[in-house]
């Protein structure tokens, strides 16, 4: 089932914008009364029957979702720029496995440079990729691309656990696996990745300073793009699938 992002609050009648209606119209050429999902501005999702007006594809309202953001953590990834490919990759894949946003900063290591006049192009590139990996994922939740900051800024940002991953973190840290276990009960998390030749021991030193916990992803050392998108992937892991899992077993036995 296709979904659609829309900008305004659900109403009985769903506009879509231009780019969205000429996507059902003829791109994905739906039918008279197919049945897409909406979410509207407040993150609130129903069910719709596609109607034509001329050429204009409009929604009808046919039945409101549960809210389930109660049920989710929110996982903010900090991620150094990394090469062009690479980093749209990550926004793509980091959003799709449910990061809540991506803040991309320059570390001391950092070899991507962006000027600053092309940094309005280059993030609204970047939030479009993001918002077609939160539909194609059928999330509520419209992963926010930042613009682009400092590392001493990402430090500033407030999470309940604040994690940086360090290539040298196997043995002098514990892997993220067990930090989140020492974590059960948080609303958000921050997870700081670094660039193509990672951290310096200043930047490392400066973060602990500021409550990141240094964490392991495992014995491999991965590439900048493929640490960040498998951080998010066992945080969403770890807080939704096994919380669940384990809710609903200490449920049964608590009964038992």
């Amino acid at each position: 089932m296709q979904q659609y992002f829309i900008e305004s609050k659900l109403s009985e009648k769903i506009l879509f914008n231009e780019e969205q209606s000429h996507h059902i119209a003829h791109v994905m050429r739906m039918k008279e009364g197919e049945i897409v999902k909406v979410v509207d501005c407040e993150e609130q999702a129903a069910y719709a029957a596609i109607h034509y007006e001329g050429k204009k594809a409009v929604g009808l309202l046919q039945e409101h979702l549960p809210d389930d953001h109660h049920k989710q953590i929110d996982i903010s990834l900090a991620m150094a720029l990394v090469k062009k490919e690479k980093w749209e990759l990550c926004v793509q894949k980091s959003a799709e496995c449910g990061a809540y946003d991506i803040l991309p900063f320059i570390s001391s290591r950092s070899v991507v440079k962006i000027s600053e006049e092309k940094n309005d192009k280059k993030l609204a590139r970047w939030q479009k990729i993001a918002l077609e990996a939160c539909e194609q994922s059928k999330q509520n939740h419209r992963c926010l691309v930042h613009p682009i900051c400092s590392f001493s800024q990402v430090l500033e940002k407030e999470a309940d656990l604040k994690c940086i991953a360090y290539e040298n973190a196997d043995t002098t840290a514990d892997s993220l696996g067990k930090v989140l276990c020492q974590h059960p009960n948080i609303r958000s998390v921050l997870v700081m990745i670094g660039p193509e030749g990672g951290f310096s021991g200043k930047e490392i030193t400066e973060a602990k300073a500021h409550g990141f916990i240094c964490v392991s992803l495992g014995k491999r050392i991965l590439r900048a793009e493929t640490a960040a998108i498998s951080a998010v992937s066992m945080l969403t892991y770890h807080y939704e699938l096994l919380g669940e899992w384990y809710g609903t077993n200490k449920e049964n036995s608590e009964k038992g």
